[in-house]
């Protein structure tokens, strides 16, 4: 079990963060994880990020990671996925809640099952359209973009903690396997939200003992998390993210003023 560390803000003001939708699932999670295998010790970490805090690292650090993507989106899964990473918040024990920070060295990211087994809500729209060729061609499109629009700034946000990212669901073996199933045996958007897709993973966690996460409808982090409303309500997903577009004209700047100061390093590569 990893070894714990004080962290000083880790159990400020927990109740602030109660009501995000993903604390509750996911307490829901782990009694189902422990149900399942009572052996093994299970660890949940609650973190809880203020204001002030997301943004001083992401004018810090999480910009520079997350670059050259530049919408709402990629700002709001890019702080999710490295606050989440660093591992500092609180341990959720029988006695109560404990200052927490896990020396984990490696990330497991669950990136990949939706693009793969139409998870997302684009792919009912797309099956409700063009039936099952158009849901074909949607997925093969997601898969054949994921390293750019989403593995490049997940992989680097991770390893600014010094940790490794993995993907089990883009494993060679996984993705071979699921591509060599017909569409309709990985999902079924004929079926309600929450059943239908994922379909493949729902009857193997159900298998596995998960019922109930088994038939949780998808929730994306950025929304679950709450981190997505954080700061600005009315941003769509796509629209370039303003507060990272203000940083990087601030890093242009400095960049400039470095050259004007000292032009003999301008010819240095």
């Amino acid at each position: 079990m990893p070894s714990e560390e004080s962290t000083p803000d880790a159990a400020a003001g927990p109740e602030k963060w109660a009501g995000a939708p993903d604390r509750a699932t996911g307490r829901a999670g782990l009694k189902e994880l422990q149900a399942a295998s009572p052996a093994r010790a299970w660890n949940l970490v609650e973190i809880n990020v203020s204001l002030e805090e997301l943004q001083e690292l992401r004018r810090a650090r999480i910009c520079h990671l997350v670059q050259p993507s530049d919408t709402v989106l990629d700002d709001s899964i890019g702080c999710a996925v490295w606050f989440a990473a660093r591992g500092a918040g609180c341990l959720v024990a029988p006695g109560g809640v404990r200052p927490y920070r896990s020396q984990a060295k490696v990330v497991l990211t669950g990136i990949g099952a939706d693009e793969q087994l139409a998870g997302y809500s684009r792919h009912r729209a797309r099956f409700q359209t063009h039936g099952l060729a158009g849901l074909n061609k949607e997925i093969e499109m997601e898969l054949a973009r994921i390293s750019s629009r989403n593995l490049g700034r997940d992989d680097r946000v991770i390893g600014d903690h010094g940790k490794e990212a993995r993907f089990p669901f883009l494993d060679e073996n996984v993705v071979s396997f699921l591509n060599s199933l017909p569409v309709w045996e990985k999902a079924n958007l004929t079926l309600p939200r929450g059943t239908g897709e994922k379909l493949i993973l729902r009857l193997a966690a159900m298998e596995l003992g998960l019922t109930a996460s088994a038939l949780l409808p998808k929730r994306a982090m950025q929304f679950g998390s709450r981190i997505a409303k954080l700061e600005k309500r009315n941003e769509k997903a796509s629209d370039k993210c303003g507060r990272l577009q203000v940083i990087s004209l601030e890093n242009l700047s400095i960049e400039k003023e470095t050259k004007t100061q000292y032009p003999q390093c301008n010819n240095i590569h």
